[in-house]
């Protein structure tokens, strides 16, 4: 319809055309009164519908989200890696008079003098060997390789990991593999590289303590060096073990737990799947290439990792021996008047390159949450199990020193948590036709109409030219009627023609 003789026609439209609930009787032919009745409902019901439509778009452009929990049960689920760390990272009987020179001062061992700083920590054998020692004739190493020391000097698997059974079958040489890293000499039990096949990951098909890891651990409490190394617990005597995804690297220190000697620990596992969105709807991290440099896979640890190791690069100019690169390892002085210190100050956020490292957790995680119970050992039982082996451990040594640890799946199934966004492009569409038709009515097809009465409206303008309504007048303003879109159309044709 065009507006044409200075006349719309909304009126004959809404009455004649639309679908519109109420419309029809607001414009219709009734009086007055039912006609301002049902105008008061159809505002009232446009402002509700206007209301909940906003709030329908607010929450749309808010990213929202909700949770899904599904349990999956499976006939077989994959064995986390298990990274085993003593708390004490410098065994004393692997000191030598060459580390006591280099490393001795800055260990806060002994003093200028090479005299031990607190001689009463120490054992009658090391403190003889410390003054047996002709200190005039050792020389400092201007080359002293620290990676060596850590390594040689840190408990060895050996010695620490008297047992380890899965599936109640001892396990294989490779099963236990060497990792460096806070704490000094861990062991990883399952430990996978990137590319590594899968088929030959560990797995459960069973749950209970028959189809698990079973380690006994000997903690070599007598070995204890007291330092002033920030990364041993100098007040602790244990074990620190971590759960983590088989190609994750381990980050004990942080996000390990403690078990104790004289107890056998049993820890039942569930395996954790947890899968968020990315940005706008949360601040995970979908692929990590940028940040990751030293790591095949993107995880929070191997970012924390990549992080401490650039900060301390870039501070000292050198490494910590567990950290990864090709960058120079540091000096006994460096490691322990820049590295070390410059590492705290990283880690509890005091240091002002700290902000420019972020770690976000990635959108895909495997955690393995667990639940820890003991019971004591038999000492007497147990020291008459090692009565005929090389190490003759006595009761009283067994429970300072010895800990069992059985670690299984609680149930063969994994959790999944997955994020899916409260709003998509198909439920926002649902509710607004839902609040369309609730309030008036309306469908797609209604705003069709309405679109096509502003086109009719729009062309009619158009075409109503000056010229056009000049002639009319010479016509003797005879009345024009509503003319549809298709007759405008034609109108015009035939005047352009």
């Amino acid at each position: 319809m065009g507006c044409r003789s200075g006349r719309c026609h909304l009126r004959k439209w809404a009455a004649d055309t639309s679908d519109l609930h109420g419309l029809k009787h607001i414009a219709g032919s009734g009086n007055l009164f039912r006609r301002l009745v049902w105008l008061c409902l159809f505002l009232t019901a446009l402002g509700f519908c206007i209301y909940e439509c906003y709030l329908v778009f607010v929450g749309f452009l808010s990213f929202n989200h909700v949770t899904q929990v599904d349990v999956l049960y499976s006939t077989e689920v994959e064995f986390p890696a298990v990274t085993v760390c003593n708390i004490n990272k410098y065994r004393e009987s692997a000191f030598t008079e060459d580390d006591i020179k280099n490393v001795g001062v800055h260990l806060g061992i002994i003093d200028e003098d090479h005299n031990l700083l607190l001689p009463e920590l120490y054992t009658d054998e090391f403190r003889d060997f410390i003054d047996s020692v002709n200190w005039t004739v050792v020389e400092e190493d201007p080359d002293y390789n620290m990676t060596d020391f850590t390594i040689r000097t840190g408990h060895q698997k050996e010695d620490m990991i008297l047992s380890c059974l899965w599936k109640e079958e001892p396990c294989e040489e490779s099963d236990l593999q060497h990792k460096l890293t806070h704490l000094g000499n861990c062991y990883s039990f399952n430990l996978q590289g990137e590319n590594s096949d899968e088929a030959d990951w560990k797995h459960s098909y069973a749950a209970g303590a028959a189809n698990g890891l079973q380690l006994i651990l000997n903690m070599e409490t007598p070995e204890y060096t007291p330092t002033n190394d920030l990364d041993g617990g100098a007040m602790d005597a244990g074990l620190r073990i971590m759960f983590h995804y088989p190609t994750e690297p381990p980050y004990p220190k942080e996000l390990g737990f403690a078990v104790a000697a004289g107890d056998h620990s049993f820890i039942s596992m569930r395996h954790e799947k947890i899968t968020s969105l990315p940005d706008p709807y949360s601040e995970c991290e979908s692929d990590g290439a940028d940040i990751i440099t030293h790591f095949d896979h993107y995880s929070l640890q191997a970012c924390r990792i990549e992080c401490e190791t650039l900060v301390v690069v870039a501070e000292c100019g050198c490494r910590l021996p567990e950290m990864p690169g090709d960058d120079d390892v540091c000096g006994p002085a460096d490691l322990h008047e820049c590295a070390h210190p410059t590492l705290v100050e990283f880690i509890t956020g005091n240091l002002d390159s700290a902000e420019s490292c972020e770690c976000f957790s990635p959108c895909e995680v495997e955690n393995y949450p667990f639940t820890l119970s003991t019971s004591r050992l038999r000492l007497t039982y147990l020291e008459a199990l090692f009565a005929n082996t090389s190490t003759n451990f006595t009761a009283a040594y067994i429970g300072e020193n010895i800990a069992v640890v059985s670690m299984y799946y609680e149930a063969l199934n994994f959790e999944t948590i997955d994020m899916l966004p409260e709003y998509t492009v198909a439920t926002l569409l649902a509710v607004l036709g839902g609040n369309l038709g609730l309030f008036l009515g309306a469908s797609f097809l209604t705003l069709a109409q309405l679109g096509e009465y502003c086109f009719d409206e729009v062309i009619g303008w158009c075409i109503c030219t000056p010229k056009k309504e000049d002639d009319d007048k010479n016509d003797g303003g005879n009345k024009v009627e509503p003319v549809s879109t298709v007759t405008a159309m034609d109108a015009w044709g035939a005047q352009k023609l």
